[in-house]
């Protein structure tokens, strides 16, 4: 895990990258310069993945400096390498450092949008801050061709990471929009009185995910039942409702709270996570086997973010169980990582090797079905059901073979 950790923040292409720039130095005077020129960009790739922790633990500290609660900071995207607990805060780290979330809770609604103007400045308030000791630190007297610059690059990295958290726009993940500390910055001043109301109920909603997280799902929909029942307008954790359910099977009750907000789905808060609730009703009618219907929503969250391994599984899944082979083989097959087996990617695994073994393709099938298989124990209630489903199919195309 250690050395995953490790390449999280140092990519294989970093070390590349350094070894040339070492042997770039050791020529003549040419390749002196672009030898040095290369080690400053990797040094600002590197302060880079720093200045992102820095501005995330800037939020935390802010948001605590308002009395704020700190939960919660996310590192990076992709696999899950490690989830700890420090200070109280829970700290995830993903395989792709390249951005990051922070959590805070709010018990006391007092000045409410002040504090939430400090928690959301935080982060690239520390970044600009940083940045601006470190200028004291660099040589003036050095161009960035002549010689290392480390401080240099740590100042650039800082101001690049708070520069760019301020430009305000919308960012999509996994079909949830979601905005730019700048874009928060503008709307905090017109947020509605029943929105700050609900922000006192904001931990107990930060639990309830908490315990979805843990695989507690129990406890999950407990916790979200009860936040439902303390605020107003509450309807959009069905969504995260539904989930639970589904994780433990009970397929329908998921499938009618999903049905319950479809009619709302262009309306706001909704209309930012329609590629989330359109790809769990892909997934649930997959697992009905009601192949149209899980074609079509499937499809739909797809087109909204192609980018997310979320859509693309469900997506490639589908065509999978359609007949649509190649199609699905080629969507889902590079989400296949066999050093990080998790619900994710064991899942693309049982339709990779589905859809070979239907191409009579039974050594490549067996690969993926032998990993599927070592880490079956990791899937929940609602994948054991599609992986017992293309277990009973690849039996009955062995016994044709």
């Amino acid at each position: 895990m250690n050395r995953k950790i490790l390449f999280a923040f140092v990519p294989k292409g970093y070390w590349v990258t350094l070894i040339i720039a070492t042997i770039l130095i050791q020529f003549n005077d040419e390749t002196l310069k672009l030898g040095y020129f290369t080690f400053n960009i990797l040094l600002f790739l590197l302060w880079r993945k720093v200045a992102v922790v820095l501005h995330e633990l800037g939020h935390l500290i802010f948001a605590k400096l308002v009395g704020g609660t700190p939960r919660k900071m996310i590192l990076g995207k992709g696999h899950k390498l490690l989830s700890t607990e420090a200070q109280g805060v829970k700290i995830i780290i993903h395989s792709k450092i390249n951005s990051g979330r922070a959590y805070a809770g709010f018990d006391d609604l007092k000045y409410i949008r002040f504090k939430l103007i400090v928690y959301t400045a935080g982060g690239f308030t520390v970044n600009f801050i940083l940045a601006g000791l470190s200028i004291f630190l660099i040589d003036q007297s050095i161009s960035a061709s002549e010689g290392f610059h480390i401080a240099g690059s740590f100042c650039l990295a800082n101001f690049f990471t708070g520069f760019v958290s301020l430009i305000p726009y919308r960012i999509r993940e996994h079909g949830i929009i979601s905005l730019t500390d700048g874009l928060s910055l503008l709307k905090i001043p017109f947020y509605k009185k029943k929105d700050l109301l609900d922000l006192a109920h904001i931990n107990e909603l930060l639990d309830a995910y908490e315990c979805y997280e843990n695989k507690q799902y129990k406890k999950s929909i407990n916790r979200y039942e009860a936040y439902k029942q303390k605020t107003e307008n509450s309807t959009l954790v069905n969504i995260n409702l539904s989930t639970s359910y589904l994780k433990l099977g009970e397929i329908e009750r998921a499938l009618e709270l999903i049905e319950e907000i479809l009619p709302k789905i262009d309306e706001e808060p909704f209309k930012s996570f329609r590629g989330y609730i359109y790809n769990e009703l892909g997934w649930i009618n997959l697992i009905v086997n009601k192949l149209e219907q899980a074609d079509k929503y499937s499809s739909l969250a797809y087109k909204i973010d192609p980018n997310s391994e979320y859509f693309r599984g469900t997506r490639g899944s589908v065509l999978i169980a359609k007949g649509d082979l190649q199609t699905g083989i080629l969507l889902i097959t590079d989400d296949v990582d066999f050093n990080f087996p998790n619900n994710q990617t064991i899942c693309a695994a049982i339709y990779l090797s589905l859809a070979y073994f239907r191409k009579g393709k039974s050594k490549k099938a067996q690969k993926y079905l032998r990993f599927a298989s070592d880490n079956s124990a990791l899937l929940d209630i609602d994948e054991m059901m599609l992986y017992d489903r293309v277990l009973e199919e690849i039996k009955t195309l062995k016994k044709s073979i």
